[in-house]
């Protein structure tokens, strides 16, 4: 497809070598049209003719879809064509116009232009009809890329026809331009100064070319065709002659190519073996090497280099090899890189170089030294030398031996303690790092790693062994050996295989600790150090601390038939008999084995950093020496401990358990603590010497408890099995919200906890947890005087005030429960109590003068199923005598006031018990409030008990345990066993406030004060009799219509009987040793002639007193009449009131008579100047002032009462 244009976009350039022009008219009307042909032009038509067209003329009439194909001869190629005066399709001027021609040869152009045969410069042109026309098509590329061009008419079925009446076909030369050659191949070592040119023939083309290349990375071009490369590879070179006036576009390329030169190295002339410091020089060997191109080979190229595989052995320095200082085998490798100018190419040649000290000792530091020992051994039979290893060196699989049968090693090796490790895998027998031996010495050797063969005779050190003076010392083997040889014995040996007759062996502070494991009959014979022994074999100080499979036909621990001195082993191998002391891991780890290994030696031969060996060391650092720390207890050693010079002993100190240290004296009920060790010897003691540390062990009756940490402590005491300790609570003590609790199922608590009458306060949730209680298991155990309170929050089931599971025979004393107790369980009763929840099967529980104040809720209907004031499951016995209920609870169904419903087989017996509220049904007795406060159930709970007092109280407060210190309170009744009965140090009345008194008590002092305010009259109603001192008392005896007459009696006054008394200064209402009654209401009102004079000790409300009548005494000396219109009008307690017969009621107030004698208000003054600081009252008995000076100003003009007489205010 070509690009179509209505219009030029740029001006046609029409210069050609030449043209030719077929016009229509030459052929004439109605001519089938195939094949036209001009000069060097061939016009080819697929489908045209001629038609009479516009005009007389004839005109081109092609089909729709007719190729046109226009072609010049070899050596032209086409620039333009002009298809003049075109018909068929839209209109020129229409944009569709130009599709008159479908398409033309890729590369060519075609678009209207009207004035073509004008610019075109044709001859003939604008003559005979050949003219410049709006439909002239033109097709055009200066370049002339194409010799033939297509184009097709269209094949629009709505159009018509394509008809060209003119064709004029401008074509010129195709020049051969060419390169002298395809292709160019050289080195690149042969390019001047890397530059080439090819050569290349222009033909006649008259433009000067322009050059490229495809690859600017191998080479760049000038404009003057000069190659430049950058380095070896392969370009296409391409040379390209613009189009001229009469020249087509010329290109042609060819490909260029430079490879490197190549050098050879070989191992002719290099050395195999250097002993001495003399220099190699290699430039004689460098200057030889020759080239693939026959030039000489530069050397002193940066990319050539010398190399050695070590360093420390041999190196090069240019262009000589000299020594590192190091012996062993160095790979020298010579390097040439690729390079522009050459191929990479190396080659590799290992040298030996040997090391040896000043006495001529080999040095040995790595696996070829040590492989070159064996050489200089085993092949070139240097039996004698004497070597020394200076570093650990692992040989992994490579299996090379030092001796042979032919070349036995004699000579000394020093491994200087350091490590030989191997992984050697054969099928081969007689396997060991020193193959064969003959009066050898190895010392200080280490070997480890793994012997696998399916042959026989393997060891760690030494396969076989022969000659006189064999000595092997301070060497270890952590060699396993695995072989699978199963013909007859596998003959492994820890240390040694085989000993020869007639040969002498003598191994001293050796250890062994691998593996060695045969199969089958292999099993039958291997030894721990030496399997096979003919000879004589001594073993010194030495440890087995391996592991092995052999069976004890043929098998040893240590060696067959030797001399076996101080030896210990941890595994048996076969036979045991006369083979070492038998010891374990833990004496390994402890240091025990390292410090008998020692044995006393002053030099450090054995050792052991405890903490980090598992296991004795061989060594001579003083440092890693191991003391003895004996830990003695009345002179007997209890245990024993070693450490590692200046540093602590392994391990933790040692624990003892009070029984393990007193034996039979020891007591499970008591505290014993601070076990301390002589001069404070700990865990982080520096031991620098053997020693022995002296035990001291403290012990207390029972553990103190003070605090939250103590309780924590307490817990963990008795659940880590210490279960059986007693313990005091010494102050109240906040748990706050940690649960801690004592005794679990495994530890149950059995001991004595004496709460002192202290309190444990906490405030648990326990969230989705159950069985809560501070106590949670007992058995065996007493609580007593232990007060709790605070809360528990669960969303789960089985919670306790005070203990959740009781077994065996348990007692609780004194015990008060105040924790109140909250379960949000959803799908079963909450199973609380206030106590104990459960008393389980055979338990026998007795609950003595406990009380239960908390309160139980149950926030779910299902929760109140089943809950308890004291216990809540009873499957045992459980008895419960003097017991107070004083909580609450929400629970039905199951739910009980005191102890829950007995399983079968189980007894409850309640003896003496009392609640306030009901925790669903009712157990016990029922008391009230007024009970509890009077002293009432105080008396009760104590019951017939005269041995001691168990309860007490202050009277108006709540039932309590019997308290000395409490004794000094007022009105704090109990009962005083010396005198049998209830007694009080300290009783008061606090006047107008009533004291409820439920029994009867000796009070050694009574304490009633009351103001009288100067009047001399009052009335009184006491608990206690009394005997009058400083007043007269009266009794009723009668009345007459306003009075009330009253008589005196006898000096003692009753207790609970009204009185009415006169006193000339302040009477005595108190005294020493005065018996206090229990509140009795039979003696309360006094009768007389209609008239009735009643006590109080609780005191009249203004509506009760005003509804019943009731005259009650005021200063002025008589008793007026109680009127709810006076609400403050009531009649205090400890006072008397007067109440009328009917016919007497209507009075307003009644004066006193005594003794037949009337008394009342004196005369009327104006000032009252005896009586100004009383206070005043008016005529209807109110009381308006305190003071008449402070509040006569301000009083209202009239009569008023004043210390008993009238005064009048004007």
């Amino acid at each position: 497809f070509a690009l179509m244009l209505a219009l030029p976009a740029v001006a046609t350039n029409y210069n050609r070598e030449g043209y030719e022009i077929f016009r229509s008219r030459e052929l004439g009307k109605h001519q089938t049209v195939t094949t036209l042909r001009k000069g060097p032009v061939k016009v080819w038509f697929s489908h045209c003719k001629t038609s009479g067209g516009t005009g007389s003329d004839a005109i081109f009439e092609l089909q729709k879809g007719t190729r046109i194909q226009i072609e010049v001869d070899e050596g032209y190629a086409i620039r333009w064509v002009i298809l003049r005066d075109t018909e068929g399709g839209k209109r020129y001027s229409d944009p569709e116009g130009i599709k008159r021609i479908s398409s033309v040869t890729p590369g060519y152009k075609y678009y209207f232009e009207r004035n073509a045969i004008s610019n075109s410069h044709i001859s003939g042109g604008n003559q005979n009809q050949l003219n410049d026309d709006d439909n002239n098509i033109v097709v055009y590329n200066y370049d002339a890329p194409e010799k033939i061009v297509y184009m097709w008419s269209h094949n629009n079925s709505k159009w018509d026809q394509f008809k060209v009446r003119d064709i004029i076909v401008g074509y010129v030369r195709a020049p051969k331009v060419r390169f002298e050659r395809d292709r160019y191949d050289m080195y690149y070592t042969s390019i001047p100064s890397s530059f080439f040119k090819p050569v290349l023939n222009y033909d006649t083309h008259n433009v000067n070319a322009e050059f490229k290349v495809d690859n600017n990375d191998i080479a760049t071009v000038t404009s003057g065709g000069f190659l430049k490369f950058k380095r070896p590879g392969t370009v296409v070179f391409t040379a390209t002659c613009s189009a001229s006036e009469n020249c087509a576009k010329a290109q042609c390329s060819t490909t260029v190519t430079t490879k490197r030169d190549g050098v050879t190295f070989t191992s002719v002339g290099l050395p195999d073996v250097l002993f001495s410091n003399t220099p190699h020089n290699l430039r004689d060997y460098l200057n030889n090497s020759k080239t693939k191109s026959g030039e000489n080979f530069d050397y002193n190229d940066e990319s050539f280099s010398v190399t050695s595989s070590n360093n420390a052995v041999l190196r090069y320095d240019m262009p000589y090899l000299k020594f590192g200082g190091t012996a062993g085998e160095a790979t020298i490798t010579f390097t040439q890189k690729e390079t522009n100018f050459y191929e990479a190419a190396s080659l590799s040649h290992t040298i030996i170089v040997m090391r040896r000290d000043q006495d001529g000792t080999i040095l040995i530091k790595d696996a070829n030294e040590w492989k070159l020992f064996c050489k200089l051994v085993n092949e070139k039979g240097m039996t004698n030398l004497n070597a020394k290893l200076e570093a650990d060196i692992n040989l992994g699989g490579d299996i090379a031996m030092i001796g042979r049968y032919d070349h036995k090693y004699a000579g000394t090796f020093d491994g200087q303690n350091h490590t030989l490790t191997l992984n050697w895998n054969t099928g081969e027998s007689d396997i060991a790092p020193f193959r064969r031996v003959d009066g050898a010495t190895i010392k200080n050797l280490r070997t480890a790693g793994t012997i696998k063969s399916s042959g026989h005779f393997l060891a760690g050190l030494i396969d076989e062994a022969s000659g006189d003076n064999n000595t092997i010392s301070n060497c270890v083997s952590a060699v396993n050996i695995t072989s699978s040889y199963t013909s007859d014995r596998c003959g492994a040996g820890g240390l040694i295989s085989y000993i020869y007759t007639n040969t002498q062996v003598t191994i001293t502070d050796c250890l062994v600790k691998g593996a060695i494991n045969a199969t089958g009959a292999g099993r039958t014979g291997m030894g721990g150090f030496v399997c096979y022994q003919y000879g004589t074999c001594t073993l010194n100080t030495c440890l087995y601390a391996g592991t092995n499979n052999g069976s004890n036909e043929y098998s040893y621990t240590i060696a067959p038939n030797a001399t076996i001195n101080n030896c210990y082993y941890l595994n048996a191998c076969g036979s045991e008999y006369k083979q070492g002391t038998k010891v374990t891991e833990e004496q390994l780890r402890s240091g025990e084995v390292a410090y008998k290994l020692q044995n006393g030696r002053n030099n450090t031969v054995w050792g052991q950093m405890l903490g980090t060996n598992d296991e004795p060391l061989l060594t001579d650092d003083g440092a890693k020496r191991v003391y003895k720390v004996d830990f003695t207890f009345n002179s007997q050693v209890r245990a024993t401990r070693y450490a590692t010079r200046n540093k602590a002993i392994y391990g933790s100190m040692p624990t003892f358990t009070p029984k393990d240290l007193l034996g039979s004296d020891y007591n499970e009920h008591h505290y014993y603590s601070g076990i301390a060790f002589e001069d404070g010897f700990n865990g982080s003691t520096t031991v620098t010497s053997d020693k022995q540390v002296r035990i001291n062990l403290a012990e207390k009756d029972c553990y103190e408890i003070a605090s939250k940490e103590n309780w924590k402590a307490f817990c963990d005491i008795v659940n880590s099995g210490q279960n059986k300790i007693d313990a005091k609570l010494m102050r109240n003590v906040d748990l706050g919200s940690e649960i801690n609790m004592v005794g679990n199922d495994s530890k149950e608590y059995g001991g004595t906890f004496d709460g002192q009458g202290y309190t444990l306060k906490l405030n648990w949730d326990s969230g989705s947890n159950g069985y809560i209680a501070p106590f949670s298991v007992v058995e065996g155990a007493t609580i007593k005087n232990l007060r709790t309170e605070g809360q528990i929050t669960s969303n789960e089931k089985f919670l306790s005030g005070l203990l959740m599971s009781a077994y065996g025979t348990i007692t609780l004393t004194n015990c008060v429960s105040n924790v109140n107790i909250t379960s949000s369980i959803l799908i079963s009763a909450c199973d609380a109590a206030g106590m104990i929840y459960f008393v389980k099967p055979g338990a026998n529980v007795t609950i003595d003068d406990c009380v239960v104040k908390g309160n139980i809720t149950a926030t779910t209907d299902i929760g109140k199923d089943k809950m308890a004031g004291f216990v809540g499951s009873q499957e045992g016995t459980c008895t419960l005598n003097n017991c107070l209920y004083l909580g609450s609870g929400n629970g039905d169904t199951f739910s009980r006031t005191f102890v829950g419903d007995a399983y079968y087989g189980a007894t409850t017996t309640l003896n003496n018990c009392y609640y306030l509220n009901t925790c669903g049904k009712a157990q016990g007795t029922k008391i009230t409030a007024e009970q509890l406060k009077s002293g009432e159930v105080t008396k009760k709970l104590q019951a017939d008990r005269t041995d001691k007092c168990y309860w007490a109280q202050q009277l108006g407060e709540m039932p309590d345990f019997y308290n000395a210190a409490d004794k000094s309170k007022a009105n704090y009744v109990y009962y005083d066993a010396a005198k049998n009965g209830w007694a009080c140090d300290d009783f008061r009345l606090t006047d107008g406030q009533p004291l409820p008194i439920g029994l009867d008590f000796t009070a050694a002092t009574v304490t009633y004060e009351r103001n009288f305010n100067g009047t001399q009259n009052a009335t009184l109603c006491l608990p206690y009799d009394l005997y009058a001192q400083g007043f007269k008392a009266y009794t009723l005896s009668g009345g007459n219509k306003n009075e009330v007459h009253f008589k005196e009696v006898d000096d003692k006054l009753t207790a609970y009987t009204p009185y009415y008394i006169t006193a000339n200064g302040m009477p005595q209402l108190g005294g020493r040793n005065i018996e206090v009654k229990a509140y009795k209401a039979d003696k309360m009102t006094i009768p007389a002639a209609g008239y009735k004079f009643t006590g109080t000790v609780a005191g009249v409300s203004n509506a009760t007193a005003a509804a019943n009548n009731a005259y009650i005494l005021q200063d002025d000396g008589k008793f007026h009449k109680v009127t709810t219109t006076n609400s403050a009008a009531t009649i205090p307690a400890y006072r008397a009131y007067i109440i009328c017969p009917p016919q007497a009621s209507g009075a307003k107030q009644l004066s006193v008579v005594l003794d037949g004698e009337t008394t009342g208000i004196g005369s009327t003054t104006n000032e009252a100047t005896d009586g100004k600081n009383g206070p005043v009252y008016d005529l209807q008995g109110r009381r308006v002032a305190d003071r008449l000076d402070d509040a006569r100003h301000r009083l209202p003009a009239g009569v008023y009462i004043v210390g008993g007489r009238k005064v009048v205010v004007k």
